[in-house]
């Protein structure tokens, strides 16, 4: 598929509420993220974030963040960014004061859900960028638990690389059932 035919039929499926992994690289797709996250969150509310992303490192995460921060900040929604070289005791104190939206690595975000740091029972959306690299890094059991954790949210997985034997299984464990685009 080309990227544009991508594009839409990712906004399709997220619509209909249907979990999808994408075979493309995630950058080229922040702006379609950008949109899918203003769409799953319109307004602030008090309480537990509504979004989390999940990134392979600290420099993506904060690329990304910074790309959706002005976005956000027009709609006066709050985005936390957890990450590993951040402080732990801040960005707890930070989740502790309420976020619609976290951004993060997936060994952080799991020391901090496990701290009781935040909740994730109101999620509407839950995206990991570059599972691949994730997994390359030894992160699967972090990735796993938060997935264990879910409530019934869309989900989006985006791989940069082929078909692998430990994203395959872990998208029919925790994506069942999804639905595979693929950029050409």
């Amino acid at each position: 598929m080309e990227r544009g035919e991508v594009e839409k039929e990712i906004k399709k499926v997220f619509g209909s509420g249907s979990s999808l992994v994408v075979k493309a690289n995630p950058q080229d797709y922040f702006e379609l993220i950008q949109q899918l996250i203003l769409t799953e969150i319109p307004e602030p509310q008090e309480g537990s974030p509504r979004g989390l992303v999940l990134f392979s490192h600290d420099q993506a995460a904060r690329d990304f963040e910074a790309y959706i921060q002005g976005e956000c900040k027009k709609h006066d929604l709050t985005s936390d960014l957890i990450i590993e070289k951040g402080q732990r005791i801040k960005q707890r104190n930070d989740l502790y004061f309420g976020t619609e939206l976290i951004i993060g690595t997936p060994k952080r975000l799991c020391e901090l859900y496990y701290q009781n740091g935040f909740n994730i029972g109101e999620l509407r959306f839950f995206m990991v960028l570059d599972i691949n690299e994730i997994f390359k890094k030894g992160l699967r059991g972090f990735v796993s638990r938060i997935s264990e954790s879910l409530p019934k949210c869309k989900k989006i997985v985006f791989e940069t690389e082929g078909k692998e034997a430990h994203v395959k299984l872990y998208c029919q464990e925790f994506l069942s059932p999804f639905k595979r685009l693929k950029e050409s």
